[in-house]
């Protein structure tokens, strides 16, 4: 068992980071892929701002960055597309954002029948 003076000095490690760039130009004829980061009012609490980064820690944190960079790239006229990007102990993997989209849809007027 741990005392609870040692519970305090676990930490969980960083084992794999997702990550999202963007492409950008920095020249006439040059792009760069960037990393971004805001932060926006919070709308329930406007003495308070929203911090949001496109870099996660953690798998089950994806779907939000995946809407987060969904939202960017519909918002900001100057960015297109993004790559979403999983760093581990492997390497560098490309990701398919579509497989972390969590879809909003409702079906309204649903009728069930016997076959």
């Amino acid at each position: 068992m741990i005392g609870s003076d040692k519970a305090e000095d676990m930490i969980e490690r960083v084992t794999e980071i997702y990550v999202a760039v963007f492409p950008m130009p920095v020249s006439d004829d040059r792009m760069a892929e960037v990393i971004l980061a805001g932060f926006k009012k919070n709308p329930e609490n406007p003495n308070t701002s929203i911090v949001r980064a496109t870099v996660e820690t953690h798998v089950n944190a994806v779907d939000n960055l995946v809407a987060l960079c969904d939202e960017i790239v519909d918002e900001q006229k100057e960015i297109a597309s993004y790559r979403l990007l999983k760093f581990d102990q492997d390497g560098i993997h490309t990701l398919n954002p579509d497989d972390f989209r969590i879809f909003e849809q409702g079906f309204g007027n649903v009728r069930w029948n016997l076959c």
